[in-house]
């Protein structure tokens, strides 16, 4: 049995879990809880030195990072290919996955801490604060939540944050001129590493930023209409909006 420790409300989880979804790979779930800094473990780290999650566990072999955890899976298991035979659709998709990776996840992140964390971390007390922070080991990360914590909604972070989003979104109106999905006809890994944002997206009410793409709008859609994105989003209990932080 594959093993997935993941984190319900974490995107790159989201990512994995759909795919596996997709692919009807049975696994076993470890839940890793990112607010108790369990990813920072010395037991995790033996599986990710990278302390982030997903982590999957095959036959004994640990795999990381979501998109290399995503192709493994199509390789390896049985089921319905996400990977197209053609060689330039393949190409295609691997820039998608790669544009998941280096610009639509950062971008989320900026409406994450202001939006859906702020409010919550906003309610501890200094001490509360402090207390909570303490348990984690990297100055930068507890300067960044308690960033969020205090002061106002960085706007400027939103406004860049949605630039980004456009700068993407123009490609993948463009893109689904051509097909159903980001790579033609074909629904891929590149659909499965963006599909996620649709969830956040709706979680921090920017779904408005489809409007101008028609196409994009369709996409998602059909996305949110697959029984695997159905499956694969989190319970209201792991979302960080409902934690007890």
């Amino acid at each position: 049995m594959l093993k997935l420790y993941h984190y319900g409300d974490s995107l790159c989880s989201m990512k994995t879990r759909l795919c596996l979804l997709e692919k009807e790979v049975e696994f076993e779930p470890h839940f890793v809880d990112l607010m108790n800094w369990e990813h920072l473990t010395d037991s995790y780290k033996k599986l990710n030195p990278n302390s982030v999650v997903p982590t999957i566990v095959h036959d004994g072999t640990p795999i990381i990072e979501s998109t290399v955890i995503n192709q493994y899976i199509d390789e390896v298991f049985e089921g319905p290919s996400l990977t197209p035979g053609d060689p330039v659709a393949r190409a295609k998709m691997r820039v998608w996955c790669k544009v998941q990776d280096d610009i639509l996840h950062p971008a989320i992140q900026k409406p994450t801490f202001n939006l859906l964390l702020k409010p919550k971390l906003s309610k501890k007390t200094d001490e509360e604060l402090d207390d909570w922070l303490s348990r984690h080991p990297l100055e930068k990360s507890r300067k960044l939540f308690r960033g969020a914590a205090r002061g106002p909604v960085n706007e400027e972070a939103l406004e860049d944050a949605t630039r980004q989003f456009n700068f993407v979104f123009e490609r993948m109106e463009l893109a689904l001129s051509e097909g159903d999905w980001l790579c033609g006809r074909e629904y891929t890994l590149a659909d499965v590493a963006c599909a996620p944002i649709l969830d956040r997206l709706g979680q921090c009410d920017w779904l408005n930023l489809f409007e101008p793409y028609p196409r994009l709008s369709e996409w998602s859609e059909r996305i949110r209409g697959r029984e695997a994105f159905k499956k694969m989003r989190p319970k209201d209990n792991q979302r960080f909006v409902n934690l007890d932080l």
